[in-house]
């Protein structure tokens, strides 16, 4: 664009040099401070033609080269009326494109005006600073879309990106937008090529090329494109464009296109992947953790089983002397085999009471630790293997393609047929499974195979996983 570059430092002698002081005496303190303002972010060249109004609207200081290119300043000392109105409304830039007659009567001009807020940290209106350009430059061409004023409100309105670029790929258009993603004025980048503002990438973040259509002149969609923010944030865009030709000799003149604002989508797709995989995660924890229970629940059974078998023996053990004793003590208390003294009789009695005593305690006893000492419930069904298979290698499947594991052999052929317990098989197929996937280098494989075999003399189906390139497979006996 003539006369307007970016600069890294405020330069206000380039400013004094190019200007002539038109506020008053009251409002040079605010003058003062807008010039500071536009020499901190912006360096105009010496000719450049611009103003800097206050918030309400009033133009404070013109340049010297103002009224060479935008003619003589509004009577009424303000802003026009729509610019101000949108600013004001929207706080965002405003351009626009306009005729002007030159002070000495001659031809009427095409200008471009660019104008921009310029707000202090606290995001409060402190001026406008109006930009004008020759529209006929070769730096600034006018396409007809956007002298039609009702596309530019729609582009305003729109909260995605509208671009333009010519045949050789430099920007010649570029919505407001991108000012809120960038952090600077579009009308920068104009000129320059799409690398300027962001790149193509895939969608876990490495670049891309350039969408083929690019180079082959035809229209493509959805390609992802980044911006990254002034402040490091990331944006992505789905880009679309279409080529454009000349009306009369159909010669290719650039693209035209938009980007739809997907980074919200892209963040909350990222989430649920996440999400997925930590839920994923704690299923399978809890699977094992499952499994774990099932086996301290059988050695719990065991040790109660074992408890009960002892009772039981100590309650054969200890009643049958404790019978006889109760036996002969009551033969003596009723004299069945003759006359006792006094003492003896009495020594009889107490026997009798503490041994009756003693059963009851011992029947107590064991009424209270009484336990169920059947052995673990197993609910046997036939089982085609194929399928249990199946579902236990989706437990493990997110850590697998971590490890860009290959799982293509892990399929079983329908038929193998198991009389087993479904829900215990599983969690061991899942075991067996987890530890291929743990010990398994990067980029390997796992694979299942089945076959039949005897063990004991009993028929079993024999399992067998692979853990790598050259490792051997672990294997599980299922009867």
């Amino acid at each position: 664009m003539q006369g307007f570059t970016r600069n890294g430092d405020g330069d206000m002698k380039s400013l004094s040099a190019a200007s002539s002081a038109t506020g008053e005496a009251v409002e040079g303190n605010l003058i003062t401070r807008l010039l500071e303002e536009v020499a901190r972010r912006i360096n105009f060249s010496s000719d450049a033609a611009f103003y800097v109004a206050g918030p309400a609207g009033k133009i404070l200081f013109i340049s010297a080269g103002y009224p060479s290119i935008a003619g003589a300043p509004p009577e009424n000392g303000l802003v026009a009326s729509d610019v101000f109105r949108f600013i004001s409304n929207n706080g965002e830039s405003y351009f626009r494109d306009e005729i002007v007659k030159s002070d000495s009567g001659g031809r009427a001009r095409h200008v471009r005006s660019y104008h921009y807020p310029l707000f202090d940290n606290a995001k409060v209106l402190l001026g406008i600073v109006g930009h004008y350009v020759e529209a006929t430059s070769p730096a600034a061409p006018v396409t007809p879309a956007y002298n039609a004023s009702r596309l530019q409100d729609q582009l305003r309105a729109s909260s995605d990106l509208f671009w333009e670029v010519d045949e050789a790929g430099n920007l010649s258009a570029l919505s407001e937008r991108a000012t809120d993603m960038l952090g600077k004025p579009a009308a920068l980048f104009i000129g320059q090529g799409l690398s300027a503002i962001g790149r193509f990438v895939e969608r876990g973040g490495e670049d891309a090329p350039a969408p083929e259509g690019f180079s082959k002149h035809q229209p493509f969609r959805n390609a992802i494109f980044e911006i990254q923010g002034q402040a490091g944030e990331r944006y992505h865009l789905h880009m679309s464009g279409v080529p454009f030709f000349a009306a009369d000799s159909g010669n290719f003149q650039g693209f035209r296109g938009a980007g739809v604002n997907v980074t919200e989508r892209f963040q909350a797709e990222d989430r649920s992947a996440q999400a997925h995989r930590e839920l994923e995660q704690a299923k399978e924890a809890l699977l094992r953790r499952n499994v774990q229970l099932d086996i301290e629940r059988g050695r719990t059974e065991k040790a109660l089983r074992a408890k009960t078998d002892f009772l039981a023996t100590m309650s054969h053990e200890l009643r049958t002397p404790l019978n006889a004793i109760l036996g002969f003590s009551e033969a003596m208390t009723m004299k069945l085999f003759g006359g006792l003294n006094d003492q003896y009789a009495g020594y009889a009695d107490d026997i009798l009471r503490s041994g009756r005593h003693l059963l009851s305690l011992i029947n107590a006893m064991l009424d209270t630790a009484q336990v169920d000492g059947d052995e673990l419930s197993l609910n046997l069904k036939v089982v085609d293997i194929a399928e249990v298979a199946a579902q236990s290698i989706t437990i493990v499947q997110m850590r697998a393609q971590a490890k860009h594991l290959d799982l293509s052999k892990t399929a079983v052929n329908p038929g193998w047929k198991v009389m087993a317990d479904p829900m215990l098989l599983t969690q061991i197929l899942v075991n067996l499974f987890s530890n291929a996937v743990k010990f398994t280098e990067n980029d390997g494989a796992i694979g299942v195979e089945v076959s039949t075999g005897l063990e004991a003399g009993q028929p079993v189906a024999i399992m067998g996983h692979g853990r790598g390139h050259s490792h051997r497979p672990a294997k599980a006996h299922i009867r």
